[in-house]
């Protein structure tokens, strides 16, 4: 979340602004680990690479974890 706000706090207009930022961040994530490990000719030891899958997993889980709660919230408020 990029604000201090709570999501519950958050007004209708607030949540889905979220919602489409967290969208965008998971997007952007999925498109640099696709371009790290897809088309990219850079070697990256096993390591490495294992360190970045286990980064890149995380931070989609949060972000897929914000997306199901501000989803769920807009529900709740019928919208």
């Amino acid at each position: 979340m990029n604000t201090k706000k709570s999501m519950e706090e958050m007004t209708v207009e607030e949540l889905k602004k979220e919602l489409d930022f967290m969208k965008e961040c998971l997007r952007d994530e999925e498109e640099r680990y696709s371009f790290t490990f897809n088309k990219c000719s850079l070697h990256i030891g096993g390591q490495q690479a294992v360190a970045l899958q286990e980064e890149h997993e995380e931070k989609r889980r949060e972000y897929r974890e914000g997306i199901k709660q501000i989803e769920e919230l807009l529900r709740s408020r019928n919208v």
